[in-house]
């Protein structure tokens, strides 16, 4: 994770990634033109699947685009494996439609039917170029729409989504695992002890424990607080129970 440095209690409303998921692209900036004036939506369907094979490739695959009966792409692993993926885009609607049973502020993806084929579904914003990834497992290819939340389209729903493709293997199902709330206890305290000058640097801005914990996604604040009053005092619980250890 890059150094922050905080300036101003401004940087508490700017979007962060969480410090657990690594960064793995660039999200380009959406086009400006209307989609009032699309005429060949061929083209625009072939611009997100070349955006697909940019975000494959930055989580370590090989990419191709086939246009293939049922999938759109083609990606290679590194140990030679192989597995097909389908592409689709689409753009969030304010109001509630009932002819394609669009909820509010969702994405509606259509033609979905028949993808069954695919192992890999990478759905877009169009307006943002945020992507949402499921696998075949998750998505039932017997209706013909697919409804999304907008709030699934972000910039760390996309880092996220590239870290839970970068450790699938093909035929072997998911093998991505979220951490236990346990465990992202102890990953985030580490991170508190790996990033203490940090933490220390917005705390002497005048930023409380309880935002900082929110910017960063720490949870509870109080337990912060605590690890931060012991790292003042030389000695954290992670150490004393080192110490323990050692001693036994």
């Amino acid at each position: 994770m890059k150094t922050v440095l905080v300036t101003s209690m401004t940087c508490l409303i700017c979007p962060m990634i969480d410090w657990a998921i690594r960064r793995r692209v660039v999200v380009p900036e959406p086009s400006s033109h209307s989609e009032a004036d699309v005429k060949d939506w061929a083209a625009i369907g072939r611009i997100y699947e070349h955006l697909a094979c940019y975000y494959l490739s930055a989580a370590g695959f090989k990419a191709e685009i086939k246009d293939a009966a049922g999938y759109d792409i083609l990606a290679e692993c590194p140990d030679g494996k192989f597995f097909k993926v389908e592409v689709k885009s689409s753009t969030p609607r304010e109001r509630r439609t009932d002819t394609c049973h669009r909820a509010q502020g969702s994405l509606n993806f259509a033609g979905m039917r028949n993808k069954a084929i695919a192992d890999v579904f990478m759905f877009f914003s169009r307006t943002t170029n945020h992507m949402h990834l499921m696998f075949a497992e998750e998505v039932d290819c017997s209706v013909n729409y697919k409804c999304l939340s907008k709030h699934v389209f972000s910039d760390y729903h996309t880092q996220l989504a590239l870290s839970k493709l970068s450790s699938f293997v093909p035929g072997e199902g998911l093998a991505f695992v979220y951490p236990s709330p346990e465990e992202e206890l102890k990953l985030n305290r580490e991170w508190v002890l790996d990033n203490m000058d940090i933490v220390q640097e917005i705390r002497g801005k005048g930023i409380g424990y309880n935002s900082i914990s929110k910017v960063f996604n720490l949870g509870s604040f109080g337990w912060i607080k605590r690890i931060c009053r012991e790292d003042r005092n030389g000695i954290t619980d992670i150490q004393r129970h080192k110490l323990r250890i050692s001693n036994a």
